[in-house]
């Protein structure tokens, strides 16, 4: 007789995406799928985007990105996402996955910008706008007070770099945009 094995839950937990509202993010631990743009999923998550459930994804480093499809509502799919998210991070091997650093890139910088860290730099009279992502470097455009302050270099280092790299570690480098 086969002992049957009962496998852990992983732990994950929904954030709203400030940026898009019919998006949510999905926290997980760091190395269960690769990150990138999925193409195939297990079932039942597979299931899902064959009904419009969902329609597309990215997987960051410690999170996993869902679009809703145009006839659905958190409130009314997000059970049936995440118990199918949960079963489908069971087979990690199933996950197909096309690397797309720049385009994770693009939608964790945006969602920096404009969560915890844009506020930071307005509450000083500041803005930061997404001007670019290319090869994993990430060009955004300081102004209000941040286009002549001192600290401009800590900004761009300690508060823009360490969350976006906190969230995305191929992260090359973020610069200040030429004026």
């Amino acid at each position: 007789m086969i002992a049957s094995q009962t496998l852990a839950p992983i732990p994950m937990h929904p954030e709203p995406v400030l940026t898009e509202p019919n998006v949510i993010r999905w926290v997980i631990p760091a190395g269960i799928v690769e990150p990138g743009l999925p193409v195939a999923f297990p079932e039942p998550l597979a299931q899902l985007f064959r009904q419009e459930v969902l329609r597309a994804a990215i997987v960051e480093d410690t999170a996993i990105w869902f679009w809703l499809g145009p006839e659905a509502s958190w409130a009314e799919v997000g059970s049936r996402v995440r118990s199918a998210l949960a079963q489908a991070l069971s087979t990690p091997a199933q996950w197909q996955i096309t690397p797309a650093d720049d385009l994770i890139l693009r939608h964790v910088a945006l969602e920096v910008l404009h969560g915890s860290v844009g506020e930071v730099i307005g509450s000083h009279g500041g803005s930061a706008e997404l001007i670019s992502v290319d090869d994993n470097t990430v060009t955004v455009s300081l102004s209000g007070a941040c286009s002549s302050c001192p600290a401009i270099e800590f900004t761009l280092r300690n508060r823009i770099d360490q969350e976006i790299r906190r969230r995305h570690c191929r992260l090359e480098k973020v610069v200040a945009a030429s004026n």
